[in-house]
């Protein structure tokens, strides 16, 4: 397990941002909290949506029996006062296709409260210091009513399947709410799963260097990529003005330049490894996505 965290963060550290399937990143942990008053009675409608990252580090724990019933105690309803015993009436755990063949993972919940109160608070406890998408939303049915609310009625994200662009560069951060609620005389209903999420579709570089095409295909991808790498290494930076005056000043010859080249590829390689262990070793005291700043650094 160890050594995969370890690919993945160092692929993390080299691939391009707008590479990343996930529109939050690929360490994030979004959230999303539907708290539901129905008629006499609350439900909690609750969804978890890992990152690639998280979903190697945690995806073997959301698939164990019994995680619906975790993730209720890191959930705190309060209803007139009192905390409510928040019972999972169903859950279900979805896998979908990520960046680079990786996966990601989904999580969804519906956990009944018990009879409703005028007051009500909420809070979600679960994943603190976790980046990623945190909603709450509070809405009420079958006779109930809303009479005041810190939190909105509908989700902006359409509870984590649908994120909205123009709001990613300052995502939502909401993971409590309070309200003031008249509850119906009807019995509660409680609300579905949902739909599962829909596949992610592949952009079309990805489809291409994801075909098994034969060797032919692979003999084109490696040529390409010398290619792109020595355009890549002609751009701005790299101290090619002190490489070359080092070659110019020494006489160099072309096997000087070719050894230097070598030097040059091994160290940016090791140095590549070398931040991915680090922040394998910090890791197990800081969550990637705070360590991540500090290594581009």
């Amino acid at each position: 397990m160890k050594h995969l965290v370890l690919a993945l963060i160092a692929a993390a550290l080299v691939v391009p941002a707008g590479a990343a399937a996930h529109p939050l990143g690929n360490f994030t942990v979004n959230r999303y909290a539907g708290v539901e008053v129905s008629g006499s009675r609350v439900f909690v409608r609750y969804a978890v949506d890992l990152a690639e990252i998280p979903t190697v580090q945690n995806g073997a724990r959301f698939r164990r029996p019994g995680i619906a019933a975790q993730l209720a105690r890191g959930l705190r309803l309060e209803l007139d006062g009192r905390r409510a015993r928040l019972r999972p009436l169903a859950s279900r755990v979805t896998m979908r296709p990520g960046a680079g063949g990786l996966k990601t993972l989904r999580f969804d919940a519906v956990y009944e409260g018990g009879r409703a109160g005028r007051a009500l608070s909420f809070r979600d406890g679960n994943f603190t210091g976790r980046i990623g998408w945190k909603e709450v939303v509070v809405r009420a049915g079958r006779g109930a009513r809303i009479v005041t609310s810190s939190s909105p009625s509908g989700s902006a994200s359409n509870e984590l399947r649908s994120y909205p662009r123009d709001l990613l560069h300052a995502p939502s951060d909401t993971s409590s709410a309070t309200a003031v609620v008249l509850p119906g005389t009807k019995d509660g209903v409680a609300p579905s799963l949902g739909d599962a999420p829909a596949e992610r579709s592949r952009g079309g570089f990805e489809a291409l260097v994801g075909r098994d095409g034969g060797a032919g295909v692979i003999a084109l991808a490696l040529v390409l990529a010398l290619f792109w790498g020595a355009a890549h290494a002609l751009t701005p930076g790299h101290g090619k003005a002190i490489v070359a005056a080092d070659l110019v000043g020494s006489r160099g010859k072309a096997r000087h330049a070719l050894a230097l080249g070598g030097i040059v590829t091994v160290t940016h390689t090791i140095g590549v490894f070398a931040l991915g262990l680090v922040t394998l070793a910090l890791s197990e005291l800081i969550v990637p996505e705070r360590l991540y700043p500090w290594l581009n650094l």
